[in-house]
């Protein structure tokens, strides 16, 4: 059995026409009422004979919705094996659904959805995916050209951990697939095309503080990285001012060393709860980095010798980052995820 989880906050008709769809394609369905208020009652009244509802007193976001949806499946639904997240506003394709559907059932144990983002796509959501698959990839190593999508399918067995993910509302969504990656979970990728009804007004994403929320709990999930990030650039500055760049070739390696430990660490501590699995990639990433480091500073010091060294430190970096992204999204993502994550 496969269940379609839908979290709904102040739903219009949309809402009924999705389940009666879903139902049609024999899927079962959850709805979680996420505070909608008794304005709202007659929608979740039509979808009762057609699905599950479970109601929530208080609006707690999109997030604490989800979770508390996953944590009611094996209670409502004994035999379900997978389930999918979908929206409730209609902007899921149900054929997209039940392809999300045929690949669980031929084993996936995680899938997302791409959407192309062509046509009439809203400004706010093309800026604000661009932003969120640069920062994405800068801090996993992992390139998704859509990190954002709502549209997911699960085994039943990952239900555990991922009621474990921090963040209540969009960030959730976002923080789960670093929680996956962290775990090396395979991810099946599907595109999907882009749907917006109505430049996607019935949408309760706040483009300013959501995205901050997003943004902030990611750089939350991925302190070990940013704090051995920030390591080294402290490090390698002071050890470049205090001996030049006559040392870098020993300098940066060591301190780059430190730094994958320190890294190694703090994740460890952080994501002691579920199977953290992730050191292989942070020694890989940390190698990177301080190879890019000792190599920046030693042409440096050879071809700029008259620059002050904290301009040339800084000049290195800013050309390194894009380098970083490009190499991750072309090269990382493609060989270490290889044989997991399918298009």
């Amino acid at each position: 059995m496969v269940v379609v989880l839908i979290p709904a906050y102040q739903p219009d008709e949309e809402l009924v026409k999705l389940v009666k769809q879903l139902k049609s394609e024999s899927f079962s369905c959850l709805v979680v009422d996420d505070g909608s208020g008794e304005e709202y009652a007659p929608v979740f009244d039509s979808v009762r004979n057609l699905a599950e509802v479970v109601c929530v007193p208080q609006n707690g976001g999109k997030g604490a919705a989800l979770k508390l949806g996953m944590s009611r499946i094996k209670e409502l639904f004994p035999e379900c094996t997978h389930f999918i997240t979908a929206d409730a506003d209609g902007q899921h394709k149900v054929s997209d659904i039940v392809r999300v559907r045929e690949t669980l059932l031929k084993g996936a144990t995680m899938v997302l959805t791409e959407r192309s983002f062509q046509g009439e796509v809203p400004a706010k959501s093309m800026i604000g995916n661009i932003l969120s698959r640069w920062v994405y990839c800068i801090l996993t190593g992992h390139y998704l050209s859509d990190n954002q999508s709502g549209l997911r399918g699960f085994a039943v067995s990952e239900i555990e951990w991922l009621t474990l993910v921090s963040g209540e509302k969009y960030d959730y969504e976002i923080n789960m697939l670093y929680y996956a990656d962290c775990q090396h979970i395979p991810i099946d990728l599907i595109p999907v095309d882009s749907v917006y009804i109505d430049g996607n007004k019935s949408s309760h994403f706040n483009p300013l503080l959501d995205t901050l929320r997003i943004y902030r709990r990611l750089f939350t999930s991925a302190a070990g990285s940013i704090i051995a990030g920030i390591i080294t650039e402290i490090a390698v500055l002071v050890a470049t001012l205090t001996y030049g760049y006559n040392y870098c070739l020993v300098t940066v390696p060591v301190i780059g060393a430190a730094a994958f430990f320190i890294n190694l660490g703090v994740d460890a501590l952080k994501f002691q709860r579920i199977h953290y699995r992730d050191g292989g990639r942070t020694l890989l990433y940390a190698a990177f980095r301080f190879t890019y480091y000792t190599f920046a500073c030693f042409l440096t010091g050879m071809f700029l010798p008259q620059l002050p060294l904290i301009v040339a430190f800084t000049l290195s970096v800013l050309i390194a980052v894009p380098i970083r992204f490009y190499l991750y999204q072309f090269a990382f993502s493609r060989v270490f995820f290889k044989g997991k994550v399918k298009n």
